[in-house]
């Protein structure tokens, strides 16, 4: 997880700040899998904030929920196991995440693309 801290450290302090907007993972390893990419948003569900993450594939999309600490594992593993690229969307910032083919992590700061957070409408499960 170290070579990925400071994207979790980021996302950790963007969900305590209240300026989470959204995660996307994108860039797949293999195609052939028909994992496109996925989007992950934060939701109060039950009274308690949940983190919904959309699975797209080709042919459909499938729906998860996860607590903070189960979010960070599954980010973890697919930017481990599937995906290139990652970006973190808060309202301070963007944070890009790239994974080099040879596993380098490197980050790049852009502004912010969203100046007020997504309504709070959960995706279809």
């Amino acid at each position: 997880m170290s070579e990925f801290k400071d994207f979790f450290e980021r996302l950790q302090q963007s969900v305590i700040d209240d300026e989470f907007v959204k995660l996307t993972l994108s860039r797949p390893l293999r195609k052939s899998e028909g994992l496109v990419n996925v989007y992950a948003r934060l939701f109060i569900v039950e009274g308690k904030t949940v983190f919904q993450f959309k699975y797209r594939h080709t042919e459909e999309e499938l729906y998860k929920q996860f607590s903070l600490p189960e979010a960070i594992a599954e980010i973890e593993e697919l930017l481990t196991n599937s995906f290139r690229g990652g970006t973190l969307f808060t309202l301070k910032e963007d944070l890009l995440l790239v994974v080099s083919k040879k596993k380098k992590v490197s980050y790049r700061e852009n502004a912010p693309s969203f100046k007020n957070k997504l309504p709070d409408v959960p995706l279809e499960s």
